[in-house]
């Protein structure tokens, strides 16, 4: 019994690992056509991501590290800006579904 179950986790195992190189050639098949896989994931998941990391950034970036620049380097205060807050703020706002 101990081996038979044995088989089975590693029939399971290489399955399972090689699940993905299938669904990547599924995926080349298809040619230009979009799947409904990738804006599922991009609206389910990436873009509620971004939001958070885009608010993230601007507390970020309004507190401990505008002040700072302000302070140390004012022709660069704009600068940090753009990966904080508007990198973020484009991939979520302006980018389109299942692009990424």
């Amino acid at each position: 019994m101990r081996n038979l179950t044995h088989h089975v986790l590693i029939v399971a195992i290489a399955l399972c690992l090689a699940a993905p190189a299938s669904a990547n050639q599924m995926s080349r098949d298809n040619g230009d056509k979009p799947t409904s896989v990738p804006i599922l994931l991009d609206v389910a998941l990436l873009r509620p991501i971004g939001l958070v990391m885009t608010t993230v950034g601007a507390i970020v970036y309004a507190f401990p590290v505008a002040p700072i620049v302000a302070i140390t380097r004012p022709g660069d205060l704009w600068k940090p800006f753009g990966p904080l807050v508007a990198e973020p703020g484009k991939y979520t706002f302006s980018d389109p579904l299942g692009q990424h």
